[in-house]
C-alpha cells in the first residue's frame, strides 16, 4: 500500500522500490528508475491500436516525453527495454595500422599536434568519424612510442606556469601585505 506525505509543492510517495514522486498527471514515478515493463508494454500496445501518444500519456499517467521516448525506441530497435544507466562507452582500441600511421606523421613532422594528426587521419581516409582515435588517445600513443610529453602538453605546462607567475605578481597586493605593516 502506498503512503503519501506532502513535501513543498510535490507529493512524496513510499513505494516498494523507494521514495517516489507524483507527476503532474497523478502517476507515481521514481526519479532515475526506468518505467516498469508492464506499463511499457501497455504504451506500445495502445499505440499499435492507433491511440495517440498524448492520449496514452493521460490515460496511463505517464509524461508525454516518456511515452514518446519509449515509442521512438520501439520503432528504432523493436525493443521496449530501458537504456543503460550511466557507464561509459566500450573502449575502442586503435588498430596497429592506425598506430603506425600516427608514428609516420609524427616522424615526418615532429612539431605536429595530436589534433592535427587526428584531422589528417580523417582527411587521408585512414579513419572515419566513427573510428578515429580521440586526441587524448593519440597523445597517449605518441608518449608510449616517443617517450616524454607531447609538444602540446609542454605548451599547456608553459601556459599554466605563466598563469601562476602572473597570479603571484598580482598576489603582492594581498590583505596580508597591506595589513602586515601594522
Amino acid at each position: 500500500m502506498l503512503t503519501e506525505a506532502i513535501l513543498g509543492s510535490e507529493e512524496a510517495v513510499s513505494t516498494p522500490l523507494g521514495q517516489g514522486r507524483v507527476n503532474q498527471l497523478g502517476g507515481v514515478f521514481i526519479n532515475g528508475r526506468p518505467l516498469p515493463n508492464h506499463i511499457r508494454h501497455k504504451i506500445v500496445e495502445m499505440a499499435h491500436h492507433g491511440i495517440r501518444p498524448c492520449v496514452i500519456s493521460r490515460q496511463l499517467r505517464v509524461s508525454h516525453g516518456c511515452v514518446s521516448k519509449i515509442l521512438c525506441r520501439y520503432q528504432e530497435t523493436g525493443s521496449i527495454r530501458p537504456g543503460a544507466i550511466g557507464g561509459s562507452k566500450p573502449k575502442q582500441g586503435t588498430t596497429p595500422d592506425v598506430e603506425k600511421r600516427i608514428e609516420e606523421y609524427k616522424r615526418e613532422n615532429p612539431g605536429m599536434f595530436s589534433w592535427e594528426i587526428r584531422d589528417k587521419l580523417l582527411k587521408d581516409g585512414i579513419c572515419d568519424r566513427n573510428n578515429v582515435p580521440s586526441v587524448s588517445s593519440i597523445s597517449r600513443i605518441m608518449r608510449s612510442k616517443f617517450g616524454g610529453k607531447g609538444d602540446e602538453e609542454e605548451d599547456e605546462d608553459e601556459i599554466e606556469k605563466k598563469e601562476l607567475e602572473d597570479n603571484d605578481r598580482r598576489a603582492k597586493h594581498s590583505i596580508e601585505g597591506i595589513l602586515g605593516d601594522r
